[in-house]
């Protein structure tokens, strides 16, 4: 399939949908999963009417505890700073870690006018700790497909340099030796660029053929 690089959304806030408006604003990913499930009629009828605390964009933290007891998972961006005003989410990053830890990339305008700015937040947010570094940091226009991919890509991770792709950073940095298990460590999506989660599912491809070729390298040195 052929993605259109140069893709780029009208507004970050004009939503695609009332489903796409409401999932934007939840944090959890288990939530946006539950939440989708009930709006959609897919979730099971055993479950009940869905309790509307559930829906909000930041949970108490008696709740936030009881779920997380249900399975880490379930902490997955729960615990992501809170949105700024008149901020939204435009992609975030998903690892397979226990606890389902989420990068979440935003957008802000102030007043409704002006440069949109960006800025990248992890769950790990504490006084004093560096932000994220986002190139570009703003922007007249919503980004195209290639320059969001871009700006994830490079950013500058709190705690380490800023490198060529922070997706196959993260997947180096796990200690699995099965290759198949790392390159679906994480994954990419987004409300407002379709072609995103492809794209990043052919990095994945990419990093699984260049591990399996290094593996297979080091068997033959050790032959």
């Amino acid at each position: 399939m052929q993605l259109d690089l140069q893709f780029r959304p009208a507004s970050y806030w004009d939503h695609a949908g009332p489903l796409a408006a409401i999932l934007n604003g939840i944090k959890g990913q288990n939530r946006r999963r539950m939440v989708a499930g009930f709006v959609t009629g897919q979730a099971p009828e055993s479950l009940g009417p869905l309790h509307h605390g559930l829906v909000a964009d930041r949970l108490d933290e008696r709740t936030r505890k009881e779920l997380g007891g249900l399975h880490p998972s379930w902490m997955g961006g729960e615990y992501l700073p809170d949105y700024l005003p008149g901020e939204v989410e435009i992609a975030r990053i998903v690892l397979a870690s226990v606890t389902q830890d989420v990068i979440s990339v935003r957008a802000r305008r102030r007043l409704g006018r002006g440069r949109i700015r960006y800025r990248i937040v992890d769950e790990y947010h504490e006084p004093g700790r560096p932000d994220w570094v986002c190139r570009p940091a703003s922007s007249a226009r919503p980004l195209t497909l290639a320059q969001l991919i871009a700006l994830i890509e490079h950013a500058g991770d709190p705690d380490r340099a800023a490198c060529d792709s922070l997706t196959d950073r993260i997947r180096d940095d796990q200690c699995s030796s099965d290759p198949e298990t790392v390159a679906a460590f994480l994954r990419v999506e987004s409300d407002f660029y379709p072609s995103l989660p492809a794209w990043f599912d052919r990095r994945a491809a990419e990093w699984l053929a260049r591990r399996r070729r290094e593996l297979e390298e080091g068997d033959d040195d050790a032959a």
